[in-house]
């Protein structure tokens, strides 16, 4: 491993606040390059120094503009594309040749009828007799728009705080190193909490690990258009954007770039 020159600041978390998801970005990946723990990344698939921190980024007003900044590594165009594939998915061969899509784990997540009704603690015998009983031995297949089923149940009760829309399949995600999933990969999306206050509908995502330079601003512009589309089904206004990841990083072959934001 070689030695990084960068001076070492602590592991911990770093705090953004801003108007706009432009002002956002800007200022979280100055924070990061000055501020980020110097972190070597030893995976499989790749080696590399980064600057790696848990992060926070609050936006005021998502729908602010600018909504991307002039120094972000893509398009305008490419980030509406993105937004448009997680709201809406690609044709079905397109969506069913990646390990995962976002609008797959939300919009068509799997679930089955008997984890979804099963006692929280059984023993084998008992989650037999269980499974037998609910589908004759076979797990009943059940896809999931989590989108629509968030829009519905804040429809019925708008102070509903529990509204979670998630991505993870444990036995599918944790399985990484196993011989039937050692090349796969899993969501950095983890989880969509929407909340709606004050006629508004904020939104708080969190990821386990993101690319702050290359993906953050095309990811925090899709989720936006998620919550403005779920905004306008409810009639609402859309509030403010919090997204918060675990491992927030800037992988070093692009440090020359972020440096110079």
């Amino acid at each position: 491993m070689a030695e990084n020159s960068q001076p070492q600041n602590p592991y911990q978390p770093l705090v953004i606040e801003a108007a706009s998801l432009a002002e956002a970005w800007e200022k979280a990946v100055r924070a990061m390059m000055t501020q980020g723990y110097n972190r070597f990344v030893k995976a499989p698939e790749y080696q590399t120094w980064t600057k790696d921190s848990p992060m926070f980024i609050m936006v005021r007003d998502a729908l602010a503009e600018p909504r991307l900044s002039t120094k972000a590594p893509i398009t305008l165009d490419m980030a509406k594309e993105y937004a448009n594939n997680l709201i809406n998915g690609m044709p079905k061969e397109k969506e069913n040749s990646f390990d995962y899509t976002y609008f797959s784990r939300l919009r068509h997540y799997p679930d089955c009828m008997i984890r979804a009704g099963i006692p929280a603690i059984t023993d084998e015998h008992e989650a037999k007799k269980y499974i037998h009983r609910v589908s004759q031995g076979k797990c009943v297949l059940q896809r999931i728009d989590q989108v629509e089923k968030a829009i519905e149940i804040f429809k019925k009760d708008p102070t509903r705080r529990t509204v979670v829309m998630h991505t993870w399949i444990p036995m599918r995600d944790l399985a990484k190193f196993t011989p039937e999933r050692k090349d796969t990969s899993s969501p950095c999306v983890v989880l969509i909490h929407p909340q709606l206050v004050e006629d508004k509908l904020h939104l708080n995502v969190v990821m386990k690990t993101n690319d702050l330079f290359n993906a953050w601003p095309g990811n925090a512009y899709a989720f936006v258009e998620l919550q403005k589309y779920m905004a306008d089904k409810l009639g609402v206004a859309t509030g403010h954007y919090t997204h918060f990841s675990v491992a927030m990083q800037v992988y070093e072959e692009v440090y020359e770039a972020a440096n110079s934001v």
